[in-house]
């Protein structure tokens, strides 16, 4: 080579190297100082990717390719096809923010469609940003970050309840249909960590989210308490659980639950609201069970059943019938009292 341009090849060899490569002194002529790489190449070579560079035949191919020092170029661009930390900072100098435009349309991306775009670094080419900026704000699952959370939801902005009045009827099957729980927070364009604290993974609803549906002073009324008291453990179970009543009756959970146990019993607390301490069972009542017997409160389904029959307390019937179909002594003292002694 040095033949053909007719010089030295010691003076050759002080600028190329047996490889292809320019030496140092080769670039900084190239390069002098003060000439710098510019941020439209910068932007193109973010563009680039792991692909482009190897068809161009590597960093070294690049640097050809723009007419710059191949050590100039790997101070801004890596062989993978990622910038550093010094092209990043160029192309989004302090003060250069990530819109909360892009915060929203990351949210709705997904892992899938994070992936479809080359993973974290194909989303970031796609917005013309840093990859180091995205990732602040985006992680490779799909998920935001709890600055991209706050961004979106500053501390005062809060989950409507129409919202959780909705997330109430999802159930398990409804959030696992949207991919889970982030799934639900991309739909409703809310944070994720935000909607976690007022919906769980298997579809029932925090305290803080029953407490916002029924604040103190909502209360479960009398009459869904005596439709509960005839539900039965088949009519919870068909209904798809507490939960699934809850729901159908548009209560929380928990508010439902002080009232209403798994297997259908009301609780103290329901019997004491349908019974209040001066709510008696009445005489004809009483002169009806006594002639039940231990068949006929089966046939009821037991004393539970009966209670429901008469839209009485569990609780209040057990004061004075047994499961055997006797009365108790407070039951035979009311009859002995109104003159029709026990039979």
């Amino acid at each position: 080579m040095a033949r053909q341009y007719g010089i030295a090849s010691g003076a050759l060899k002080i600028y190329l190297r047996t490889d292809g490569t320019l030496t140092k002194l080769a670039e900084d002529r190239l390069n002098p100082p003060g000439t710098g790489i510019t941020l439209e190449m910068l932007r193109e070579w973010q563009y680039l990717g792991k692909q482009g560079i190897g068809k161009a035949g590597g960093l070294d191919g690049v640097a050809r390719q723009y007419g710059v020092a191949s050590t100039a170029l790997k101070n801004y661009l890596r062989a993978d096809g990622t910038l550093t930390k010094l092209a990043e900072d160029r192309l989004n100098p302090p003060g250069t923010e990530v819109t909360l435009e892009m915060l929203r349309e990351w949210q709705r991306l997904g892992k899938q469609g994070i992936d479809k775009a080359g993973g974290l670094d194909g989303v970031a080419r796609q917005y013309g940003i840093a990859s180091g900026a995205l990732k602040i704000y985006l992680r490779a699952d799909g998920t935001l970050t709890k600055l991209a959370e706050d961004r979106l939801n500053p501390p005062g902005t809060g989950i409507t309840l129409e919202m959780v009045q909705e997330w109430q009827y999802l159930g398990k099957q409804g959030i696992g249909k949207v991919g889970g729980l982030d799934g639900v927070a991309r739909q409703y364009g809310v944070a994720s960590s935000a909607l976690k604290i007022y919906l769980r993974a298997d579809g029932t609803l925090t305290k803080r989210a029953e407490d916002r549906l029924n604040p103190p002073g909502t209360e479960v009324t009398l009459e869904m308490v005596r439709e509960w008291q005839r539900l039965g453990k088949q009519g919870i179970d068909k209904a798809g659980g507490l939960d699934g009543v809850a729901r159908q009756y548009g209560v929380a959970s928990g508010a439902l639950k002080i009232h209403l146990r798994a297997d259908g019993t009301l609780t103290k607390r329901a019997e004491d609201r349908l019974n209040p301490p001066d709510s008696e069972v009445t005489l004809e009542m009483v002169r009806e069970w006594q002639r039940f017997g231990k068949q006929g409160i089966d046939k009821a389904g037991g004393l539970d059943g009966v209670a429901r029959q008469y839209g009485v307390a569990s609780g209040a019937l057990k004061n004075y019938l047994r499961a055997d179909g006797t009365l108790t002594e407070l039951a035979e003292g009311r009859l002995r009292k109104d003159g029709a002694g026990p039979m």
